[in-house]
C-alpha cells in the first residue's frame, strides 16, 4: 500500500535504459475516485501524462518498461477525471465539517484503498461526491426497503396420503429363436431358397415371417397396445398424400398404385405386409 502524498515528487525511471524521465507532479483520478488513471510527469520538454496501466512498479519511484507510454496532455480528454484529493475539506451530506483529505492509499496497480481524514481511513464508497470539496455519505440515512408480503396460508389442512404404487405391467415375451443343428444348417442350406412371407391375420399377434434360407426365423411384433388402430393414428400424417411409386408386397402384389390417394385402408394394408416404410417414402 502506498501513500500519495509520498508519490507526489517522487522519481519516475524507464527499466529498459536506466533513465530518469522526470517527476511525478500530480496525479489523474476517475470520478469517483476509485483508481489512478494517469499521472502527470514533469519533464525537461514539459508535463507528460503516464497512463496508470503503463507503469511496470509503484514503490519509492515510479518506473516504467520504455518511454512509448508518455502521452501529451492535449491529446487526453480530461474533463471528466479529479486531481489529487489531498487538502480538499470534507463535509457530511448535512454540512457538517469533517476535516480535510491529508492522504490517499493506493495498492501497486493505483487501485485506491482509502481516504485518509486525520486518524480514519475510509473507502471511496464511503464518498458521495468529489469537486471543490468531498461530500460523505449520510450514514445516518437508511436504505428503502421493500416491505415483505407475508405468505398467504390455507385455511384448512388437507392430509396428503401416497398413492399405492401400481405394479408395472410384465415385461413382453421375447421369441426365442432356436439355433439348428449342424446337420440341419447343412440340410438347410442345400434346400431351395424360400421367397415367400407370411403374413399373420390374427389382430393379437401381428407376427410377420421374414424369410431366411437357413433359419426360417419368425419375428413376433405385439402387444396390447399394438393396433391396427395404434399404427393408422401413428401415420395418419400420410392420409391424403399422393403415392409417386406402385407400392407391392414382397411377393409382388400390389398394395396401392401410382397416384392413389393414401387412406387409412392403405396404411393396413401396409402395415400387414411390413411396407409402411416404403409408403412413406413413396407418398408426396
Amino acid at each position: 500500500m502506498q501513500e500519495l502524498s509520498r508519490l507526489l515528487g517522487a522519481d519516475v525511471i524507464c527499466r529498459s535504459d536506466c533513465s530518469l524521465e522526470g517527476s511525478v507532479k500530480d496525479v489523474y483520478f476517475d470520478e469517483n475516485c476509485r483508481k489512478i488513471v494517469y499521472f502527470v510527469i514533469s519533464r525537461a520538454e514539459g508535463d507528460a501524462l503516464l497512463p496508470a496501466e503503463a507503469v511496470g512498479a509503484l514503490s519509492d519511484a515510479v518506473v516504467l518498461d520504455d518511454t512509448f507510454a508518455f502521452r501529451s496532455p492535449e491529446d487526453a480528454d480530461l474533463t471528466p477525471l479529479l486531481h489529487s484529493p489531498i487538502g480538499k475539506k470534507a463535509y457530511t451530506a448535512s454540512g457538517k465539517a469533517r476535516g480535510e483529505v491529508s492522504d490517499v492509499l493506493v495498492t501497486a496497480r493505483g487501485r485506491v484503498r482509502a481516504l485518509r481524514l486525520g486518524d480514519e481511513d475510509m473507502p471511496p464508497s464511503a464518498f458521495r461526491a468529489f469537486g471543490d470539496v468531498v461530500i460523505l455519505k449520510d450514514a445516518s440515512a437508511k436504505k428503502r426497503r421493500t416491505p415483505s408480503v407475508p405468505f398467504p396460508k390455507a385455511e384448512t389442512d388437507y392430509p396428503v396420503r401416497i398413492a399405492d404404487v401400481a405394479t408395472p405391467p410384465p415385461a413382453e415375451e421375447k421369441t426365442t429363436l432356436p439355433l439348428p443343428s449342424p446337420q440341419e444348417g447343412k440340410d438347410r442350406a442345400t434346400s431351395p431358397v424360400r421367397t415367400d412371407v407370411g403374413i399373420a391375420r390374427d389382430d393379437t399377434a401381428h407376427s410377420v415371417r421374414i424369410p431366411d434360407p437357413s433359419l426360417g426365423m419368425t419375428v413376433l411384433a405385439g402387444g396390447e397396445d399394438f393396433t391396427p388402430y395404434r399404427v393408422i393414428a401413428d401415420y395418419n400424417f400420410l392420409l391424403g398424400r399422393t403415392l409417386a411409386d406402385d407400392l407391392t408386397s414382397y411377393t409382388g402384389e400390389l398394395l396401392a398404385a401410382k397416384g392413389e390417394r393414401v387412406t387409412a385402408d392403405t396404411v393396413e394394408r401396409a402395415r400387414r405386409h411390413g411396407k409402411l416404410m416404403d409408403l412413406t417414402l413413396s407418398s408426396r
